[in-house]
């Protein structure tokens, strides 16, 4: 790696002092002043990861326009500058599912590097380092600086820098000499990890049990709370947009609710600051940031699902938009090679992933298919043209051009069907480890009886069947069932009222369900734990969310149970034969709590949803003492459209982000993300992941959450809690 000449001495202002400085003239001289309207020209309004992309483009290329504003940058365009990138390993976690190594490359980056491990000095090679804002990382920085690993640092935090830190690092660097090498500071505001054009997590693992350990101490939780607003705060900021915050009342929701609209009105008073260029005023043309805590809907983060990318996730536990199949002999016997693969699932470079991304598994497995017969049929039109099998009479002047242009457009075709073949081998493999899983673990008998419970109506008998311990399934499955049927027993028991022989035979049921369970080798801690949520009242869902649907009781009553019976014939025959002559078993519309009440928040129908009408409400733009007062014209759609009925309004607001504190899932995000294509007066149609949320619909969509869970990841962190209710 070799540095484009002068690379320091570019403005006065971005050269670091030569002499010793005091911490004060440090800060004003190195630290750059973000300039939302300088990070990006790119004109979709609500892709958060193709805003986040620019941004990190624009790091990539040392900030340019940063300090003088407006300039713009071609990301296409070749950097002058060669350098190494330091990450620490939560910032590894941001670029890696936003920038490929070619594309590091060809904005300059010919090395990058973990700052947690040791590391060669390259001393000709300015280093661009991209890490958190945390006191062991200062200190990393200025040991590298103290050994003179580099020639140049170009320092920039994934959030805001703590003026104390940031004095220390002068400090230090003054110290040892090394202060000169500080070419410049910015503070990112990037710390979310982006996973498609929708799609966020914070990346904080273990959210919920932090958040609701009965022996965590206040300055754990608050540390928790302060990282998950700083997180909100760097998703607001690239949106470029403060929005109004709703959330539920009480919990960790309202916690960060309060500690963000604090923080988002401190940086709304500054001329130059994060939200510079948001002239937006009236509350239409801002998006509505809607808090919950994972407790609002707990099963919805335990039960199993039957759609493609929630599989993905939930089977074979993609991280950061890459799963590894693999690793022992049956799977790799299932998967058609020896050895681990990995694959990568980015909805801008995979068609078939963006296309079924929220596709049933049998739709999944014809999906497949039909794409392998396609395929075969463009290379047999390919051989009969090399071959000159085109039907024309041979010899014929005419005949003869023809078939050197249809052999040129086949030679031509050839690279891109070669890609096409690589996408669909990718997905054959990925379909085939799902089904093994499936077979082993009777997921679609889990799915089917834990949707029947969630419409209220559950068969005793087939949940016990699964519970004993001569039923398929992990001991985690049988907990995650546990775990919704004790979610829609409560709401039972709820709407029942107490009727002493109801009771008497769900206690008897209790302790069989219980006892099935140690029976199967689980631990039920995570149940115990999950009743002490629900005899607070909180956990089962909407009340609207367990009744059954219009038209569900009369559909799909046999539930392709036969799915897998198939599943030992697969090898060597197509994959399509474990779809044929099933039923779907997607129920109807089953959109969970969360993109319910999101829905009724958008649109503003009090009463629609009896739980949100008691949501709290909080402005950062709004005068200090309007701040958590709704204007006049939302508690009272009528009032602005007077001629309408409130459910005929326009949606109050347009735009929304919606952010579960505690963890998320695929599942989840797809039912919020049906909300941006509703096209009828309820809102139901499914969701287009990777593709929608910016398009035409009735509402434009971005999903979030603490980090992404698995079922399993999730009675994992119930099971930590409820062990510690023991004690």
């Amino acid at each position: 790696a070799v540095r484009a000449p002068a690379l320091k001495g570019a403005s006065p202002r971005a050269s670091a002092p030569s002499l010793r400085p005091t911490p004060g003239s440090f800060v004003r001289g190195l630290c750059g002043v973000l300039n939302p309207n300088a990070r990006s020209t790119n004109t979709m309004s609500f892709s958060i990861r193709q805003k986040q992309h620019d941004a990190v483009v624009q790091m990539l290329n040392l900030n340019p326009g940063r300090l003088g504003g407006g300039l713009s940058l071609n990301e296409h365009a070749p950097t002058e500058v060669y350098k190494v990138l330091i990450m620490d390993k939560h910032c590894f976690a941001i670029i890696t599912p936003l920038v490929k190594v070619h594309e590091l490359r060809r904005h300059g980056v010919t090395l990058h590097l973990l700052l947690e491990n040791d590391r060669q000095p390259i001393p000709d090679v300015p280093a661009l380092y991209f890490v958190s804002p945390t006191a062991e990382n200062v200190q990393r920085i200025t040991s590298d600086l103290k050994k003179n690993l580099y020639d140049a640092h170009y320092l920039n935090f994934s959030s805001s820098l703590p003026r104390k830190l940031l004095e220390d690092l002068a400090v230090k660097s003054t110290e040892c000499g090394t202060s000169g090498k500080i070419t410049k500071v910015f503070d990112q505001y990037l710390d979310f990890v982006s996973l498609a054009p929708t799609l966020f997590s914070l990346g904080r693992p273990d959210s919920y049990a932090t958040l609701n350990d009965p022996s965590s101490s206040d300055q754990s939780v608050e540390g928790e709370v302060s990282q998950i607003t700083q997180g909100l705060l760097a998703v607001c900021a690239t949106l470029g947009k403060a929005p109004v915050i709703r959330c539920q009342k009480g919990g960790a929701a309202e916690a960060v609710a309060r500690a963000l609209e604090q923080t988002l009105r401190d940086h709304l008073k500054g001329k130059n600051g994060l939200f510079a260029g948001d002239a937006s005023g009236a509350t239409h043309d801002r998006p509505l940031l809607v808090l919950f805590d994972r407790a609002f809907d707990i099963p919805a983060a335990v039960k199993h699902d039957w759609k493609y990318a929630p599989l993905v996730h939930d089977i074979l536990k993609m991280k950061l938009n890459r799963v590894d199949i693999g690793g022992d002999a049956a799977a790799d016997r299932f998967a058609g090679a020896a050895g681990k693969k990995s694959y990568d699932l980015e909805p801008e470079h995979d068609s078939f992933w963006r296309n079924n991304f929220d596709s049933q598994f049998p739709v999944v497995a014809e999906a497949v298919e039909h794409a392998l017969g396609a395929y075969k049929k463009s290379m047999a039109e390919i051989t009969s043209a090399t071959r000159g099998e085109t039907g024309d009479a041979v010899g014929g002047g005419e005949s003869h051009g023809n078939d050197t242009r249809k052999l040129v457009t086949a030679v031509a075709s050839l690279p891109q069907l070669q890609e096409h073949k690589k996408t669909i081998d990718k997905h054959t493999n990925i379909a085939t480890a799902l089904l093994q899983a499936i077979k082993q673990r009777g997921l679609d008998e889990y799915h089917v009886v834990e949707e029947d419970l969630l419409a209220g109506k559950g068969d005793a008998a087939a949940i016990m069947g699964l519970l004993d311990a001569t039923g398929r399934g992990t001991p985690e499955d049988k907990l995650r069932l546990a775990i919704v049927r004790a979610c829609a027993s409560s709401r039972l028991r709820q709407q029942h009222g107490n009727d002493y022989e109801a009771e008497a035979t769900s206690e008897s049921e209790n302790e069989a369900v219980e006892g099935a369970l140690r029976a199967s080798g689980a631990d039920t801690a995570a149940l115990e734990f999950l009743k002490k949520i629900l005899s607070l009242g909180a956990g089962g869902g909407l009340n609207s969310g367990m009744g059954s649907h219009p038209g569900e009781e009369e559909e799909n009553e046999e539930q392709g149970g036969d799915l897998l019976d198939w599943a030992d014939r697969l090898y060597g025959q197509s994959i399509d034969a474990v779809a044929k002559g099933v039923q779907s078993l997607l129920r109807g519309d089953t959109r969970g709590a969360v993109a319910r009440a999101t829905r009724a928040l958008c649109l503003n129908q009090p009463g629609s949803v009896p739980e949100v009408d008691h949501f709290l409400w909080f402005d950062p733009k709004a005068a200090l003492a309007e701040r958590e007062r709704m204007p006049a014209s939302l508690r009272d759609p009528t009032q602005s459209y007077p001629s309408q009925h409130a459910s005929q309004t326009p949606p109050a607001f347009r735009k929304a982000i919606v952010f579960v504190v505690g963890g998320g899932n695929y599942g989840e995000y797809q039912e919020v993300l049906g909300l941006a294509n509703a096209g009828d007066g309820d809102g139901h149609q499914s969701a287009a992941t990777g593709r929608g949320g910016s398009g035409g619909g009735l509402l434009q969509v971005v999903y979030g959450a603490t980090e992404l869970v698995t079922g399993d990841e999730f009675v994992g962190q119930l099971g930590t809690l409820g062990r510690k209710l023991r004690r």
